[in-house]
């Protein structure tokens, strides 16, 4: 809260005085023998209304039921512990666990197409499903949808604010905020009553990266926040993942263009825990296809999907068993088909994928 310590100029202190206490108590000389400070820094420090400033936070934490982690407590994420500037103090609503350490972020569009929604559901579901904890950053579009898939698996998810933990942003996310609490954590680094203010959300970018193992974008715009986490993904050695999308949509470059420079493009769960290190992966157990992507189907997609028997069966065998029209039935199999459930065979055969 002094003007003029950030993240790193913060962990230089507390690595030169070994405690926030002894910063407080410190002589101008003394003070001045950390890089990075000066005389105006030193004034802002000894002048600092520390008592004040501590009743009036543990008040706002009172008041909001709020939970508070430093770095040096045991239950701060070891994944975020491993980053360059990881962030001095967390505020957190909900629980954070450490199972929460096998994690991956989701994160795209604000405005994602229905492809985007698609895939957002059906690639958080499936993680989520096999124990991994989902974190994105509780934004519209592809964020909200990633925690809404993992909630409704049963799976934790975990979503990181840029504004104070006790502020709602966007508004409309209320009702979602409440859901993640339960089955997961929000998280800030942003002191209580902090704005949602720009400057923010590429700092709440890096934490999102950092809890994860792993980062996976999904429809993106070229110049987007997105694309900010991939980098601080990168930065922080952490794998990029990328969901492909079509030539024609500018939604799908910002994926699209980190596959050439690199990113895994990736279609499913398994593309992803392939990743894993090995101890991790072997914790998993494999779930039916029943499980994961035939959730996602439509009513329609269903009724065709359960038709199908692995021993082939011919589009007029469905069409009489369905009840539905034939030009329904051709058009709900070309769906299942691009959704790889299932494969056609010669003769207008089709079996499960």
């Amino acid at each position: 809260m002094v003007s003029g310590i950030g993240r790193t100029l913060y962990h230089r202190l507390i690595s030169h005085f070994q405690s926030p206490k002894y910063v407080f108590q410190a002589s101008p000389p003394e003070l001045l023998q950390v890089d990075g400070v000066g005389d105006r820094l030193v004034k802002n420090i000894l002048t600092f209304d520390v008592e004040k400033a501590i009743h009036q936070e543990e008040k706002l934490i009172k008041l909001n039921k709020v939970s508070v982690l430093t770095f040096r407590d045991a239950l701060y994420p070891e994944n975020l512990k491993k980053i360059f500037d990881p962030p001095p103090v967390l505020y957190f609503k909900g629980s954070i666990l450490k199972t929460d350490s096998v994690a991956v972020a989701i994160v795209g569009s604000r405005t994602p197409t229905r492809y985007g929604n698609y895939a957002a559901e059906k690639i958080s579901t499936e993680l989520a499903e096999r124990g991994v904890a989902i974190v994105s950053g509780m934004a519209s579009g592809i964020d909200s949808i990633a925690h809404r898939s993992a909630i409704s698996a049963k799976g934790r998810t975990i979503a990181i604010l840029g504004c104070g933990v006790n502020i709602t942003y966007p508004r409309e996310n209320n009702s979602l905020k409440a859901k993640i609490q339960e089955n997961g954590a929000i998280i800030s680094e942003f002191p209580l009553n902090a704005k949602p203010e720009r400057a923010n959300f590429p700092m709440r970018n890096r934490i999102i990266s950092g809890l994860s193992l792993g980062v996976i974008i999904i429809e993106a715009a070229e110049k987007s926040g997105a694309l900010i986490t991939s980098d601080f993904a990168l930065e922080q050695g952490k794998e990029v993942f990328a969901v492909p999308g079509s030539i024609n949509s500018p939604k799908s470059k910002g994926p699209n263009r980190l596959i050439k420079m690199g990113a895994k493009l990736i279609e499913n769960a398994d593309d992803v825990i392939e990743e894993f290190p090995h101890n991790i992966k072997m914790s998993f157990k494999q779930i039916p296809k029943e499980e994961t992507e035939v959730s996602s189907l439509s009513a329609d997609e269903k009724k065709i999907y359960y038709l199908i028997s692995e021993e082939e069966s011919h589009i007029d065998t469905l069409i009489q068993e369905s009840q539905f029209p034939s030009q329904k039935v051709s058009a709900l199999l070309i769906q299942l088909e691009l959704k790889g459930i299932i494969k056609q065979q010669s003769g207008k055969m089709f079996v499960v994928n």
